[in-house]
């Protein structure tokens, strides 16, 4: 099992965006993401079978303003993963993708300062999130063990958006 939680948080508008940012983004949420996958299939090939995961976002599925390249690239990012799923599940590879939403660590700091900081995001998450709290490292470490272990082994192709209820708030993206 392979699982990539690597990844970059740039936020802006496409006119207040810097290009650098959006290439970044893309660099680190897309293209690692296939690097990786391009390693380890041949020996998850030769071990006969196993399980690619990547870390999209509940913002993969949504939109929202003033996060351009986060959201394009981690959409990306969800459409790389079924189209890998797709091609590899005859070699009973399984690749699906972990959509969090708001997770309690340093990594949300750009999307934070949008709020005007974590404080005053974190008076903004009842009206976000349905559950009223962000989730903790703790519980998604569960669900990636899930996701990556033989329970799961009929997944494949799938964004498992795990974030508090708040896409039921926002909806998926049209």
């Amino acid at each position: 099992a392979v699982w990539n939680n690597a990844g970059v948080c740039h936020v802006g508008t496409l006119e207040s965006m810097e290009l650098d940012a959006f290439d970044l983004s893309f660099a680190l949420n897309v293209r690692a993401n296939a690097v990786l996958a391009r390693a380890a299939l041949p020996l998850l090939r030769e071990a006969g079978g196993g399980s690619l995961l990547f870390t999209a976002s509940a913002a993969s599925i949504m939109v929202a303003k003033g996060s351009l390249p986060y959201i394009v690239s981690k959409s990306a990012l969800l459409t790389m993963t079924r189209q890998l799923a797709l091609e590899y599940a005859g070699d009973n590879i399984r690749v699906n993708a972990l959509c969090p939403g708001w997770v309690d660590t340093p990594f949300n700091a750009p999307a934070w300062e949008m709020f005007g900081g974590r404080e005053s995001f974190l008076q903004t998450v009842p009206e976000l999130v349905p559950l009223h709290r962000m989730g903790t490292v703790a519980e998604f470490g569960a669900i990636v063990r899930f996701i990556l272990s033989a329970d799961a082994r009929f997944m494949t192709g799938q964004a498992v958006v795990v974030d508090g209820g708040e896409s039921l708030i926002k909806g998926p993206a049209r």
